[in-house]
């Protein structure tokens, strides 16, 4: 799917009263495009200002709690619904009719139809409370999903990707773990939504003390298990994880979701070339790809002067497969020579506690298998003998599988249920 969702702020035009308590409410329908369709839960309130808030839920992309950026309703029964997403923009257009809502919504060039139904609410398996921590002067905002009525439970802290990631983003996976016993710590990165600070400029022992500074937080709720409290990172995050576990007191166990288990400056040249190599179209087009990506990676990396980077930018402008340079002042240059730095076997070494590496067979950002046999083999040979590696077949970085005829993915379907399963074993 091309919508990547990212949080919006939330707007809505003025309408009635009736109207308003005809929208409110819980619903339960699909969206379909191109014979393909997707099962999505939408809720709808209106907050103190009587302006509606909207959000949905769906199993497929593996999202909960996303808010629509804009709901209008016009007269008694004409309702329009925007998502906004970081690349393409949804329009749903419907119309109320009773305890039902139909209509169609575009996406560029591309329609479908969606169809809701208004169904009871039903009592949530966890609780959800707003936390908030420090890491010196900065205050990180989260939300713990806790598990109803039960004793001590054991709890997961989500760590970071890249970017500018929102507590959000680990949403999905987080209510899958508190609808089972698992307590959930998800939180904005600094400088992301309710967190102060900036990532941009933060090194990588601030990414890992904010992660260790949410443990220390968990460690102070009376119905978390003090002592089964793990951590799991995607990406970067998983990448980070050895690191992060060695800043903090008390990890019992550790997911390392698309870990990178090579070199950073090789990891960077294997993902930017697998987005770019697709459309160099002849064996002379590859061949300058890789000697620009090369010498991008060892200026951003290694601080290399920029004049032959410069000159090839220069002389390869045009090419199908060339793309613009970061600003001279982009986070990204100083951010690569901070993670140049970091060696990522060098720290999976200290790790004792059990580790779940878990990779997509088709991953075009981290080499799978390799990362997976140097972190495994790492641990093996520094004494850590619970080490589970599992590599999903066909699937890419984020475990989906290609997406079906309405551009929707599909998750991997032992993705989830490994990662339910290995954390219930602990």
């Amino acid at each position: 799917m091309r919508l990547l969702i990212v949080v919006a702020l939330l707007a809505v035009a003025a309408s009635p009263s009736h109207a308003q308590d005809r929208l409110t409410g819980h619903w339960k329908g699909h969206w379909s495009r191109a014979g393909d369709t997707m099962v999505v839960t939408m809720n709808v309130t209106r907050d103190t200002a009587q302006k509606y808030v909207a959000t949905f839920d769906a199993d497929r992309l593996r999202v909960s709690g996303i808010p629509f950026a804009d709901v209008q309703v016009q007269g008694c029964c004409n309702v329009t619904l925007t998502l906004r997403g970081d690349r393409t923009t949804l329009v749903f257009n419907g119309t109320l009719r009773g305890d039902s809502l139909t209509g169609t919504f575009r996406e560029e060039s591309s329609e479908g139809r969606f169809a809701f139904v208004r169904i009871a609410a039903e009592k949530p398996l966890f609780e959800e409370r707003a936390l908030t921590f420090s890491n010196g002067p900065v205050t990180l905002a989260g939300t713990l999903l806790l598990p109803r009525g039960v004793p001590p439970v054991p709890a997961v802290v989500f760590a970071h990707g890249s970017g500018a990631e929102g507590r959000w983003a680990s949403r999905f996976l987080a209510s899958q773990l508190a609808s089972r016993g698992v307590a959930a710590l998800i939180f904005d990165k600094r400088g992301v939504g309710g967190s102060t600070g900036d990532w941009r400029t933060a090194t990588l022992e601030d990414l890992a003390a904010d992660v260790a500074a949410a443990v220390a937080r968990l460690r102070d709720e009376p119905r978390i298990d003090r002592q089964r409290i793990g951590i799991h990172g995607h990406s970067q995050g998983g990448t980070l994880a050895p690191f992060i576990v060695a800043r903090s007191q008390g990890i019992a166990f550790v997911i390392g979701s698309a870990a990178a288990g090579v070199p950073m400056d090789s990891s960077e040249i294997f993902s930017i070339l697998n987005s770019i190599l697709p459309a160099a179209t002849t064996r002379a087009d590859t061949v300058e790809a890789r000697a620009f990506v090369d010498e991008l990676v060892a200026v951003a990396y290694h601080g290399r002067p920029r004049a032959r980077l410069d000159s090839l930018a220069q002389s390869m402008r045009g090419r199908l497969w060339y793309f613009e340079l970061p600003a001279a002042d982009a986070s990204y240059w100083s951010f690569s020579r901070v993670y140049a730095a970091y060696q990522p076997l060098e720290w999976w070494a200290r790790v004792r506690v059990p580790v779940l590496l878990i990779y997509g067979a088709a991953d075009h950002r981290v080499p799978a298998a390799e990362s997976a046999a140097r972190i495994a083999g790492t641990l093996i040979r520094a004494g850590n003998g619970d080490v589970t590696v599992r590599i999903l077949p066909d699937a890419d970085h984020t475990f989906r599988l290609p997406p079906g005829p309405g551009g929707w993915p599909v998750t991997a379907p032992a993705y989830i249920a490994t990662l339910l399963d290995w954390i219930a074993r602990r």
